[in-house]
């Protein structure tokens, strides 16, 4: 497996890529900090929001499989203390967003919370 980074485009907004899961989990609250990544064809973003580090996993053709959480997850939050990793259904986000997600077929979420500065 290779995880390779992708060059984003200045005037994007990660609202705008995947605009219904960042609603849920973040609502109106600030985004610090973003990176996209791919595995495959598998979309992997790294989401830093001041409070905690999230890495959304989004794949449109299949579900994503554990050993690709595993690796993404060792290679993204290997120096921050890991929450848990929860793989959200479709249709529970489209029910709180009460809007359709027509592009993803899985969508899993890695919490971890930023290391203390002393």
């Amino acid at each position: 497996m290779k995880l390779i980074e992708v060059p984003i485009k200045v005037n994007v907004s990660l609202r705008k890529m995947i605009p219904n899961t960042i609603s849920y989990l973040y609502g109106n609250t600030a985004i610090r900090y973003f990176r996209k990544y791919t595995l495959g064809n598998t979309s992997v973003y790294y989401v830093d929001s001041f409070r905690r580090i999230d890495v959304i996993l989004t794949n449109t053709t299949r579900n994503i499989r554990t050993d690709e959480i595993d690796f993404v997850v060792n290679q993204l939050l290997n120096e921050q203390t890991l929450g848990e990793v929860t793989r959200l259904s479709k249709e529970k986000i489209e029910a709180a967003r009460h809007h359709k997600i027509r592009k993803m077929k899985d969508i899993v979420i890695a919490e971890a919370k930023p290391l203390e500065k002393d």
